[in-house]
């Protein structure tokens, strides 16, 4: 029993950092297509920095 809570526990941030990441990726998205450069790639740096964060927790 105890095993499950920490499994969730475990999966809580990665869902947040998914749905973090995945509203980055459709601002940008949306913002491309209304022609609206700057502010599609002004979400560039948080997604280096989600990127920097997954890697350095992956090695």
């Amino acid at each position: 029993m105890e095993g499950d809570t920490s499994n969730i526990m475990k999966k809580i941030p990665l869902l947040l950092l998914f749905v973090f990441v995945l509203f980055l990726v459709a601002f940008g998205t949306w913002q491309l297509f209304h022609g609206n450069l700057e502010a599609a790639f002004s979400t560039l740096p948080f997604l280096l920095i989600v990127y920097l964060f997954v890697m350095r927790r992956h090695s």
